[in-house]
């Protein structure tokens, strides 16, 4: 059994913990919202921005209409918390993907570099928008982090407390409704 002091060190993590959970869905709400917007509201600026990219047209017409759904998707799940998981996984493919492509420019795969992205990070040189998309990659993955270690301390903290996590588990399966 845990001591008081162990519980209450416990506790303060997990108070932490999901503190830190909240400020990383506001950060990432921060990043796709404008960025979904300024891709819905200045769509020809987008498409123009997308058809300069140093990939085929027909990739770019790919691109030109799965990445504003993947970032609305991303929006809805990271605001509905039965879908926060999905909406972590959608926010750290879609930068690992951008972070990638800055990678890859950055180390001179292509001549020309212009950049379609719109929103703040289109004043950014190429150095600091892969740093900005490497922050929100960690945020992401974080966020993943969190979500997981939150998720599994809910039977746990019962097992903190002297209680047993598999009669937790047990009761809430048997108790709850489907």
């Amino acid at each position: 059994m845990l001591t008081t002091k162990e519980m209450d060190k416990a506790l303060k993590y997990q108070k932490r913990s999901k503190i830190a959970f909240k400020i990383i869905m506001l950060a990432l709400l921060a990043l796709w919202i404008p960025v979904a917007i300024d891709k819905l509201t200045d769509f020809e600026t987008f498409k123009s921005g997308i058809y300069n990219q140093p990939f085929s047209d027909s990739l770019g017409n790919v691109l030109i209409y799965t990445l504003p759904v993947l970032e609305c998707a991303t929006i809805i799940c990271l605001i509905y918390e039965g879908w926060r998981k999905v909406g972590l996984i959608l926010s750290t493919m879609l930068m690992t993907a951008f972070t990638g492509y800055v990678g890859i420019a950055l180390l001179g795969a292509w001549k020309k570099l212009p950049c379609g992205c719109g929103s703040v990070i289109s004043g950014m040189s190429w150095e600091r928008h892969f740093l900005f998309n490497l922050f929100f990659l960690f945020l992401s993955l974080s966020g993943l982090y969190l979500w997981r270690k939150l998720r599994s301390g809910d039977a746990g903290s019962e097992a903190a407390k002297g209680g047993s996590a598999k009669r937790h588990i047990k009761q809430y399966s048997l108790t709850s409704k489907f």
